[in-house]
């Protein structure tokens, strides 16, 4: 549940005036040393966060976490992820919230109502108002499951799509190849012909493509079985 900020917190304003003035830096090494033991890795996500506040930054020494009231950007350093919201919740290491946001990475750019990132375990979660654009695909849906570590997002809820055309109760998204998986029941509108899947569920596999140096959709009812086992944490 995202954490409404409810005005300034007494324990920051009753800080010495340069105390408050070098808070935004002790945050920044806090955030640092917090991250470091993920370091070890190449590319680790959210293991290098660079945290800015576009107005107050309000931080409560008590439980460590920081409030950004007017929005702020957050970006992994180390992913080149980058989240811009406008109004941003965060505790060093542990997890940052978000409303009204915007994320660009290597899935593509998520604009979502709510969003929540665990630091911990490199899983982000959006929901509300919800879509994902990227090379080739265009979709909305009402929640996103996005883990970092395997590089898999998951859509679920009314899942649309425009360009190509279908309606999925979710989609799996793997994020290194781009290629697509729909699970349960689906509409496919292809140029010829329109598939759909049986009325209990089914699964549709979309396979990215490049057609005259175009990204685009292939369809096809047999589904790999190397792109199952790839999803098969998630199904």
């Amino acid at each position: 549940m995202f954490r409404k900020p409810w005005g300034v917190d007494l324990r920051t304003l009753l800080l010495p005036p340069r105390t408050r003035a070098a808070l935004p830096l002790v945050l920044l090494a806090c955030l640092t040393l917090l991250a470091a033991p993920r370091l070890a890795g190449a590319a680790e996500p959210f293991a290098a966060l660079t945290v800015t506040p576009h107005g107050r930054q309000l931080y409560d020494i008590t439980t460590g976490v920081t409030t950004m009231p007017d929005g702020g950007t957050v970006t992994d350093t180390s992913t080149g992820v980058a989240l811009v919201a406008e109004n941003v919740v965060y505790l060093a290491g542990r997890y940052i919230e978000a409303a009204r946001a915007m994320v660009d990475g290597e899935f593509g750019r998520v604009i979502a109502a709510e969003l929540h990132v665990d630091l911990e375990s490199g899983v982000l979660k959006a929901n509300g108002d919800l879509s994902l654009e990227r090379d080739g695909l265009r979709i909305t849906a009402a929640t996103l499951h996005y883990d970092a570590n395997s590089q898999i997002a998951v859509f679920a809820g009314g899942v649309q799509a425009n360009d190509p055309e279908f309606q999925a109760d979710r989609l799996l998204l793997d994020v290194v190849s781009g290629d697509v998986l729909l699970d349960g029941r689906y509409v496919y509108q292809g140029a010829l012909f329109t598939m759909a899947s049986p009325e209990g569920g089914g699964r549709l596999e979309l396979r990215f493509v490049l057609k005259d140096g175009e990204p685009s959709y292939d369809a096809a009812t047999q589904v790999r079985p190397e792109l199952l086992r790839r999803f098969a944490a998630f199904l």
